[in-house]
Order: structure tokens, then sequence, then C-alpha cells
């Protein structure tokens, strides 16, 4: 049994909580990976647009030299046709835009949170719990950053225990100070976990 199967509630309960409430949590690189995207599926779509066009010109063509009085509808057509090629291509690049912009946050959401949360444990707040959504891409890391934090919180509650017993046993041997010193020792160790 893994340490996510000793949860209370079940995961699609525990990670469908919470919704961020920027899609652009980091800017920068989420429209950088974007435009990489989109840029490469804008380049596919015009060369396709290119083929599909030179294939209708080239097939008006041949329809236009053996039936001349099709000439007019034939070219409407073919303007109607690149039209709806073009308004095609245009919402697929919309969607391809919007749809990386979705994958890139469960990157970059969760990134952020894990940051903030490893500012935290640096900074000495031991008794974190990190919580993300089952769809974000660095979810596989949420168990060991939680394991991480429990074994830094026993730790430092273990400390705590020693020096406040080291500190019971300084004082029995006549030295208060000492002994008031191991104990301020103890409570800032103990304070880590609380």
């Amino acid at each position: 049994m893994t340490p996510r199967d000793n949860r209370q509630a079940p995961d699609d309960q525990q990670h469908a909580s919470f919704r961020r409430r920027k899609y652009l949590v980091d800017s920068r690189m989420q429209l950088a990976s974007t435009v990489k995207v989109a840029g490469l599926v804008l380049i596919l779509l015009i060369i396709l647009n290119v083929v599909l066009g030179w294939q209708n010109l080239a097939e008006t063509r041949r329809i236009i030299s053996t039936n001349p009085h099709l000439s007019e509808q034939m070219r409407t057509t073919e303007v109607r046709n690149m039209a709806i090629l073009a308004a095609i291509s245009l919402i697929i690049l919309a969607m391809v835009v919007v749809r990386s912009i979705m994958i890139t946050h469960r990157t970059a959401g969760s990134m952020h949170k894990l940051i903030d949360h490893l500012e935290q444990v640096a900074a000495g707040h031991y008794n974190l719990t990190l919580r993300l959504r089952r769809d974000d891409t660095l979810l596989p890391m949420e168990d060991s950053f939680n394991k991480m934090a429990a074994a830094l919180r026993r730790r430092a509650q273990d400390d705590a225990k020693a020096l406040t017993k080291l500190a019971d046993e300084v004082a029995s041997h006549g030295n208060p100070v000492d002994a008031e010193m191991v104990r301020r020792i103890a409570d800032a160790r103990a304070r880590l976990a609380e």
C-alpha cells in the first residue's frame, strides 16, 4: 500500500477540489511554449493551404479548359473553398493555442506551487502538505515532497524531545543557565514541526 492509498479521501476528490485562478501562472514560460507550438502548427497549416490551394487551382484550370462557360462559377467556387480552408486553419490554430496554454498551465501551476512549498521548507516550516490537482504534470512529485516534509517534521520532533531530555539532565546536574539555553534550542526545533 502506497502513501497515496492511505489518504482519507480518494484521489479524485482530493485533487479536484481546487482551481487556479489564472491560466497564465508563469506567463513567460507558458507563452514561449505556446508560441513555439503554434508557430510549428502555423507553418504546417500554411504548407497544407498552399498544397490544397495549388491542387484546387490546377483542378479549376483543368475544368475551365474543358468547359470555358463554367469559368465564373469555378472561380467563385475556388475563392469560397480557399476561404473555407483558411477559416478552418484559423480555427485549428486557435484551438492549438488554447490547448497549449491549458497544457502548460498544468506544468507551470504545479511547478509554482511546488517552488512555493520548497521555499517554505527552506524557511523552516516543515508542517506542510503539498496537494496538486489530478491532472497536474508534477503530480508524481507530490508524494515525495510530502514524505520529505513528514521526515523533516519527525526529525525536528525527535530533536526537540532529545534536547528537552538533555536540558532536564543538564539542569539536574546543577547548571540552569546551560539547561535554559538547551531548552530554547529544543523549543526552536519543536516550532519547526508545528
